[in-house]
């Protein structure tokens, strides 16, 4: 059975048209996430709501990321020029939230036959699911 290919999600729609110029904006390099495959996120939940286990569980990837670093890997992937990206700091905006945001999911992974893939290993091209 193929799979078709998703459609992009915002933030890839957001660094290809900041890589290509047809939009303004930039990509934060203070702004830290851990992002973690939609796969990955979607059969974990799954295997932790089948098992009936309670409590917190922190689902995320293992690489801390700046959305600035995320967005060259996507637009390495997609093949484009990562050095065209704009880059700003959050730090000296007035947005809210948090900026360095990391979950550590070590403690979940070990519960879990689901790997958590981190962003450089499913942004690589060759893991393109």
């Amino acid at each position: 059975m193929t799979q078709a290919a998703a459609a992009p999600r915002k933030d890839e729609q957001l660094v290809h048209a900041l890589a290509v110029g047809t939009r303004q904006g930039a990509l934060f390099t203070d702004d830290i996430r851990c992002p973690v495959h939609v796969e990955d996120l979607a059969t974990a939940l799954w295997e932790i709501a089948r098992s009936g286990a309670a409590g917190v569980f922190h689902l995320a990837g293992s690489d801390a990321l700046s959305r600035f670093e995320l967005g060259e890997f996507i637009a390495r992937r997609d093949g484009l020029d990562p050095a065209r990206l704009p880059s700003a700091c959050r730090s000296v905006t007035r947005l809210p939230g948090g900026l360095d945001v990391r979950l550590d999911s070590r403690t979940t992974q070990q519960q879990l036959t689901t790997r958590l893939r981190g962003a450089r290993e499913f942004l690589s091209r060759a893991d393109q699911s």
